[in-house]
């Protein structure tokens, strides 16, 4: 079984909730459904998706419909969901799960004070805990009416603080992951050993063994799951999978997208098979990271795929 993360960077295919300027060109569309053919994985879980319509747009003007669509709005702000394509010649049955409403039992600092104050007063809160950014996307798939394997996809909070009041979005975003990791953990308890779940999805942060940002602590604390180009051993300069270029033209790369493997499913990683997919030519030749803006803004994402290849099913 193969299965794929791309962030594919505002697919708008069709009308798009903010404006008609973030609508995918038309190049880079067929260049993401070139990537996604050569991949050829059994199920691509993707991010930055411009909703369910597009995503069948998608599917049946780039993918001659060789897939099944799956995807529930989340909470984002701009439109922007995940959603799941899924081999039509896969033979699990599937059940997508949302968990937008899900509380991840975090306030901000202010909010917090401001609920104090009112209740000392006398007075009910005004603020309630918030929700994911977006969901954490769950796709549970059956086998002879079991269900033989999840999956958790999922886009954290960004580093964008737009209100002044979360410093690179860290707090919120460590809410979020402590949030996953709980639902991570409560459906491993639900459903045993015997039922692998993978979490995979856009962290917007460094989640890499070793060197992780302290808002991926209870990933590692609190759960059994491994990147896995750290389960396949792949140099640390070949997991870069997000570029940026300042107005000055620094580059900036690191690793943004992860798939998250349980301990049970270590050993059947395909090496050959798993790690980041390079974007190539036309004619099939792998291209190397960007080095200058221009290199970065003429690829189709600003995220490249992570492929996991398992010895599963």
């Amino acid at each position: 079984m193969k299965i794929c993360f791309f962030n594919v960077e505002n697919l708008f295919l069709l009308d798009s909730p903010v404006g008609e300027s973030l609508k995918k060109p038309i190049d880079k569309t067929l260049w993401i459904a070139r990537t996604i053919k050569e991949i050829d994985a059994d199920i691509i879980m993707l991010c930055e998706v411009g909703g369910l319509l597009s995503l069948d747009f998608f599917n049946s003007h780039f993918l001659n419909s060789e897939y099944k669509t799956a995807l529930l709005p989340g909470n984002s702000n701009r439109g922007i969901e995940m959603g799941y394509l899924i081999k039509k010649s896969f033979p699990l049955d599937h059940l997508l799960i949302g968990h937008c409403n899900d509380s991840i039992e975090f306030n901000y600092p202010f909010e917090i004070e401001e609920n104090k104050q009112l209740l000392e007063a006398g007075l009910g809160p005004k603020h309630t805990p918030h929700k994911f950014s977006r969901d954490i996307s769950e796709l549970r798939l059956y086998k002879n009416g079991k269900v033989a394997l999840i999956l958790l996809l999922v886009h954290l909070k960004s580093k964008w603080d737009r209100d002044g009041i979360d410093f690179n979005g860290s707090m919120r975003r460590k809410a979020e992951l402590k949030a996953l990791i709980k639902t991570y953990n409560q459906l491993k308890e639900e459903f045993g050993e015997n039922v692998p779940i993978i979490v995979a999805g856009d962290m917007n942060g460094i989640a890499q063994k070793g060197q992780f940002e302290p808002e991926f602590e209870d990933l590692y604390q609190q759960s059994d799951l491994i990147d896995v180009l750290e389960v396949i051993n792949l140099p640390h300069e070949q997991r870069l999978s997000f570029f940026y270029f300042s107005r000055e033209n620094k580059r900036e790369a690191c690793q943004l997208d992860y798939i998250f493997l349980p301990r049970q499913l270590h050993p059947l990683v395909k090496k050959e098979e798993s790690g980041i997919y390079l974007f190539r030519d036309p004619q099939g030749t792998p291209l190397g990271y960007p080095q200058e803006s221009y290199q970065r803004y003429a690829l189709p994402s600003d995220h490249y795929p992570v492929v996991a290849c398992l010895d599963f099913l």
